[in-house]
């Protein structure tokens, strides 16, 4: 072959290439959902994203299902016949908006798109490597590390009562926790659990999705607590008697300590968190002498970091609880209640919080036994002091809101579920009042 014959055929190949590079680069990715034809075990079809390049298809599942009657093949879209399928159909732009996205970013850096290369950021963007229980254990991780124990310990429980529902929890990706899932697991939990302790697993679970979905790990369009999926709100607790009335708490005040001194702690902290506005047993702890002053304290909550400004009462049980404890020290701290044995800075976060866990049982052993021998007939723990606090507030007409400001709470939500129902004879008692 002659010199020119050499490179005339190099220009043909060259030529053909170009060519074929310039065809597969105008040749428009396809992305689409369709409604598979073969039903799932409940009778239903699966809808799927289907992503065609270069002639190639590869189909990715999404968490919607419906009847054949339901879907518009044309459009890929629910017709009118499915439940709110203007919300879903949207649901669905969002994820071919998503493909979109993917595909325009490849474009944009390589500047030629195979199925490969979309495969390979599409599952990268779903789930980022990272499953299920590893993210669960860095958010466990990070709790630690910032002191939020109790929530740590809350995350850790979760995570094992998963793993007991499906023991190869290790394997599922976030995409796996649809609502079929939760609705399994919440049946298994009902062997020892009820709505109330129920719905902290859901929460939990739904606050690590949505930690999920800010960290780009999985797409909101697997979200399984939608205003379609799975619903925490139909969870209703029984309302128990939390909070004990006026002639109740009288008898506590009333109580004479020395028919069972083993008590005294116990009652003690109990009317002082009451008067204290109803302060949580783990910030008592940490209340020193040195922030008291003429009865008037201030604190920064440490569950909500809420300020609160209490003003204790100028009353005889008051004086009494402060008067013992400026005697009886047992313990070289600056804290007025022996709670702690030494001063908090000295505790790892973990060995505080046990160290308030372990007096915190006792005490509530202790109040058990009290109850019994004040001839009340309820079920109460230390928390209670908060809820017996709120109850006789709303009952002495003291506005809610300000109720919810001196427990320091940041939704006037939470403080209503510290209220307790009124008795008939209480509204009956009112409505008569009215005319």
């Amino acid at each position: 072959m002659s010199t020119f014959g050499f490179i005339y055929f190099e220009y043909q190949v060259q030529h053909v290439v170009l060519m074929l590079y310039s065809k597969i680069k105008h040749m428009k990715p396809s992305i689409k959902t369709i409604c598979k034809k073969n039903p799932l075990q409940d009778g239903l079809f699966p809808i799927y994203l289907r992503v065609t390049i270069n002639r190639k298809s590869k189909f990715y599942s999404t968490p919607y299902k419906c009847k054949l009657i339901e879907w518009n093949s044309k459009t890929g879209e629910f017709n009118s016949k499915f439940r709110n399928h203007l919300s879903f159909n949207s649901s669905l732009r969002t994820l071919k908006d998503e493909a979109t996205d993917i595909i325009e970013q490849i474009q944009k850096e390589q500047g030629i798109v195979t199925l490969i290369q979309f495969d390979n950021h599409y599952r990268l963007r779903g789930n980022s490597g990272i499953l299920l229980k590893e993210f669960f254990e860095k958010e466990i991780k990070l709790m630690e590390e910032n002191g939020q124990i109790s929530y740590k310990i809350s995350l850790e429980t979760t995570i094992r009562a998963l793993g007991k529902f499906k023991r190869n929890i290790d394997k599922y990706r976030f995409e796996d926790i649809d609502e079929p899932f939760l609705n399994g697991f919440e049946r298994h939990l009902r062997k020892n659990a009820d709505d109330g302790g129920i719905a902290v697993y859901m929460r939990n679970i739904r606050m690590v999705y949505n930690k999920a979905i800010k960290a780009k790990v999985v797409s909101k369009i697997h979200y399984p607590f939608s205003k379609e999926g799975y619903k925490i709100s139909k969870l209703k607790s029984q309302k128990k008697k939390k909070a004990l009335s006026e002639q109740e708490f009288e008898k506590i005040i009333d109580f004479d300590v020395e028919k069972a001194p083993s008590v005294r702690h116990a009652r003690y902290l109990y009317i002082f968190s009451y008067y204290a506005r109803g302060m949580n047993f783990t910030d008592l702890a940490e209340l020193e002498w040195s922030h008291l002053e003429d009865l008037k304290f201030s604190y920064s909550r440490i569950k909500t970091k809420a300020h609160i400004n209490v003003k204790l009462p100028k009353n005889e049980i008051i004086g009494e609880i402060l008067n013992f404890y400026k005697k009886y020290r047992i313990y070289d701290t600056p804290y007025i209640f022996p709670i702690l044995k030494m001063n908090k800075e000295e505790y790892s976060a973990q060995e505080l919080y046990d160290r308030k866990y372990s007096v915190r049982k006792y005490y509530n052993k202790q109040l058990k036994y009290l109850l019994k021998l004040c001839e009340i007939d309820k079920h109460i723990t230390f928390y209670t002091a908060r809820h017996t606090f709120a109850t006789t507030a709303l009952r002495k007409d003291v506005n809610i809101n300000i109720i919810k400001q001196s427990l320091g709470h940041k939704k006037l939500s939470t403080t209503e579920s510290y209220l307790e129902d009124f008795s008939t004879n209480e509204v009956d008692l009112v409505i008569e009042n009215i005319f």
